[in-house]
């Protein structure tokens, strides 16, 4: 399984102001459903019977993780902005992280996990 973070989990900073809090509000109800499922894909991998059947698909899965600090510079108002030069540097910034994860992870695909689900579930 491969996941492609496009929304920031952590910010640096706290929010002070009502639309700071807001945003981040949009921020962590948009992560929550992630979060579900993965800490539910954790539950499986742990409880699977790695030996046969569905139970070994569970236990056999493979985790990585394509992420940018770059979107975190951005406030939550920026998933409205549809400016072509944002889109495109936006998309720019998603080929660098995929191509960084490629260089660096991309012999390991499909032979082992490039990314500790405990350890993105304790990030926050």
């Amino acid at each position: 399984m491969i996941l492609v973070q496009i929304n920031p989990r952590k910010r640096v900073e706290t929010p002070r102001t009502a639309s700071q809090i807001l945003n981040r509000l949009n921020e962590i109800s948009f992560n929550s459903p992630l979060m579900k499922e993965l800490r539910m894909i954790a539950l499986l991998r742990q409880a699977a019977d790695p030996g046969s059947g569905e139970g070994a698909r569970w236990a056999r899965m493979l985790m990585h993780r394509i992420a940018t600090d770059k979107l975190a510079e951005y406030g939550a108002s920026s998933k409205l902005n549809a400016e072509g030069e944002f889109l495109s540097m936006l998309k720019e910034d998603g080929r660098r992280a995929a191509d960084a994860f490629l260089s660096e992870h991309g012999a390991d695909l499909g032979k082992r996990s490039t990314a500790d689900l405990d350890e993105l579930l304790a990030e926050v």
